[in-house]
């Protein structure tokens, strides 16, 4: 059964931003149903505009549909007016690409990014008429397959999974596709016979098994596949750019940091190989942001050369850093984001005094921290975001109010250089999380996070100063299920029940709903967010064996003395427990690349036009389905991968310089509609309609040019 255009359609025209559930975008795979032998959908519980966001899943969905016997489509969870016309239509959920309801696939992988996401999981499941235990699934129905960085303590939604695989994917997605498709050619069995087969993969954990299991582990990222042509989408998602991982894991050992304990040890790509892929992504994409993934990009040697080739070769892209450690940044690197001053500058101090940095293990001063800022607003930029926690562990008020005191002296910083500097201060709620030091913390309660915050806003109301906060209640549940067990699934399935969705969208979260579940079923939320005792057993003990206890023990002494423990990249071996030192190991990218001969060339924001080429376009099938801003950048992107010569405007945004005649309302079809492009020189109109054109997504098409 496919799920007709004509279905589709009418649910697009009862709810808010259809494109999220076109498909098809630049770049998509378009696999025949009936060539594959195993059919994958991989699901990602959250709206699209936050899955498209997920390099994980891109990852996943370049693998599997690189292979001659397999196929993977995409679905995300319906935001709530499209379940509501789903339920109302008796339309089941679909994969984008191949319009197949759900349960028609063999294996549906289910990405667990964040706590507050369980319930669109149940969200996807049951608009796929599948039900929601494992225990009450037949052979008949998909395996459901879980993964992701909340795979690293899955308790709480094990009932729902057959499988969860825990840490990288890369190796174990081909080895779980392999026991898969051999069973399925020996017209299959039992769905038991199979998930004993998988738990023998490393990395697979089978719920009631009774395994230990060790992460799966990409030991060279350099062999790993990685997209060169990124799926385009038509609206702007959350991390609306290319991203490039530069190095996984981190051994800085700031004892707060889950990702900085799962993903042990460093694995560093080679520069030149950064390099290739960057260039292709961008070529491919047409994005105008790039961005060079990494815990802390500052370890990776070869950053100033890669940013200055990647800058040089592509001038009308904008380069952005997630992470940067205060006193890894240098003049190098400041020269290259400068380009990007428009998006403002982001420092995660974490803590505001040395005593609270050297509990955390943070390694750098108030000294690093404000020369940082210092070289920050003299390289030109007007925006700070600074990120704090507060709830750490052995915090004190006089903890909390250094924020306000260090924001403060930002700010003066700041206006040393420019009138207009401002400081937004963003602090979240520390939440103990599964395999750190901290996992043995006791969480603080609602009461004692509005009392920290309500003590910053008072001390935070200086002009200039712009202070957000994380929802308390949010942090609160999300403390519970992270440190949860499988007690609590269902307590998920009747907050579902009950119309919680999108946990994470303050606007959706229902907190009211969640404390009736925990009533209904008599759970005590404090009994995950109390402090654990040293030798109590934890549920995801038996997860993620080689990273050593007494080492995370340990550890947690260390931060109560105030011990600083050095990364283990340069230093000596901390004893960690994940390197086996014969495969698993820190792998550092060497050579680095060649220092550039001559600096970066200078870049004039804006380019001088005065072509002016008008053009006629259609606008038909899924497309119509566009608004007019994302017409435009459809058709912006689609000018940079045809590598046409386009004017942009002047100042620190520039825009291309584009324009489409009239705003063609969502959902409207036209034949003929007009636009105009700026360039810089001339070009060869017959050869550029048929670039663009090669370069449009379907429902769209230049019949004219000129």
């Amino acid at each position: 059964m496919i799920v007709s255009h004509e279905q589709i359609d009418s649910l697009l025209s009862k709810v808010r931003r259809p494109s999220r559930y076109l498909g098809g975008e630049v770049n998509s795979a378009c696999r025949k149903w009936d060539e594959a032998l195993v059919r994958w959908c991989l699901a990602f519980p959250d709206a699209y505009e936050v899955g498209m966001s997920h390099i994980g899943l891109g990852i996943i969905y370049h693998i599997l549909n690189t292979r001659h016997d397999a196929l993977a489509d995409r679905c995300f969870t319906p935001w709530i007016d499209m379940e509501a016309a789903m339920r109302e239509a008796g339309v089941p959920l679909w994969g984008l690409e191949t319009r197949r309801p759900l349960r028609e696939f063999d294996i549906i992988g289910i990405t667990l990014p964040y706590e507050l996401t369980y319930t669109n999981i149940l969200t996807i499941l049951n608009l796929a008429g599948i039900p929601f235990y494992a225990s009450e699934r037949g052979d008949g129905h998909p395996l459901i397959i879980g993964g992701g960085v909340g795979a690293f303590n899955p308790e709480p939604v094990t009932p729902f999974f057959d499988a969860i695989l825990i840490g990288d994917g890369e190796d174990a997605v081909a080895e779980i596709m392999e026991i898969y498709r051999i069973w399925k050619q020996e017209a299959g069995g039992q769905k038991h016979e199979l998930l004993k087969k998988l738990a023998t993969i490393r990395g697979v954990y089978v719920p009631n098994s009774k395994l230990e299991v060790n992460k799966a582990i990409v030991a060279d990222i350099n062999k790993a596949p990685y997209p060169t042509k990124w799926i385009v989408p038509y609206m702007n998602v959350i991390h609306d750019r290319v991203g490039i991982e530069i190095q996984r894991g981190c051994v800085r050992g700031c004892r707060f940091c889950q990702a900085g304990f799962i993903y042990r040890p460093v694995r560093q790509k080679a520069p030149l190989e950064v390099g290739r892929l960057a260039n292709c992504a961008l070529a491919s994409s047409g994005h105008e942001d790039i961005s060079f993934l990494s815990l802390s990009a500052g370890d990776y040697e070869a950053l100033p050369e890669i940013l200055i080739n990647t800058a040089g070769q592509n001038m009308w892209t904008n380069i952005g850093l997630p992470s940067l450690r205060v006193e890894t940044l240098t003049a190098e690197i400041l020269d290259v984001l400068k380009r990007s001053l428009h998006g403002g500058f982001t420092l995660a101090p974490e803590a505001a005094t040395e005593r609270m940095r050297a509990v955390i293990n943070k390694g750098n001063t108030e000294a690093d921290i404000i020369a940082t800022i210092d070289k920050v607003f003299a390289t030109g930029w007007r925006l700070l975001k600074l990120y704090f926690m507060i709830g750490l562990p052995t915090e004190t008020l006089e903890d909390v109010e250094a924020i306000a005191l260090l924001a403060n002296k930002a700010l003066d910083i700041g206006r040393k250089y420019r009138r207009d500097a401002t400081i937004t201060i963003s602090i979240s709620t520390f939440v103990p999380k599964p395999h750190t030091p901290f996992q043995w913390a006791r969480q603080i309660s609602i009461a004692e996070t509005i009392e920290r915050q309500d003590i910053l806003k008072r001390l935070l109301r200086r002009r200039g100063l712009e202070m957000k906060w994380h929802n308390p209640r949010m942090s609160h549940l999300e403390g519970v299920f992270s440190r949860g067990d499988s007690h609590l699934a269902p307590v998920i399935a009747e907050a579902w029940k009950n119309g919680a969705r999108f946990d994470a969208w303050d606007e959706e979260f229902k907190f009211d709903v969640w404390q009736r579940a925990f009533e209904t079923l008599n759970i005590k939320t404090e009994t995950y967010l109390n402090e654990r005792f040293p030798n109590e057993p934890l549920p995801w003990d038996h997860l993620f064996i080689e990273l050593d206890r007494e080492f995370l023990r340990n550890e947690f002494e260390r931060a109560l003395a105030q011990e600083p423990t050095p990364n283990c990249m340069n230093n000596k071996c901390s004893h960690c427990g994940v390197c086996d030192f014969k495969v698993v190991r820190n792998v550092i990218s060497s050579p680095p690349l060649k220092k550039a001969n001559s600096p970066l060339p200078p870049f004039t924001k804006g380019g001088e036009g005065g072509i002016t080429v008008s053009f006629t376009y259609t606008k038909t099938g899924r497309a119509r389905w566009l608004s007019h801003l994302e017409l435009m950048q459809v058709f912006r992107r689609t000018f940079r991968r045809a590598c046409l010569p386009t004017a942009y405007s002047q100042g620190f945004h520039p825009h291309m310089k584009l324009s489409l005649a009239r705003a063609l309302k969502v959902g409207d079809a036209s034949e003929n509609e007009d636009g105009k492009v700026e360039l810089v020189e001339q070009i060869d109109i017959s050869k550029a309609t048929d670039g663009i054109n090669r370069h449009l997504p379907d429902g769209i098409k230049i019949t004219a040019l000129g």
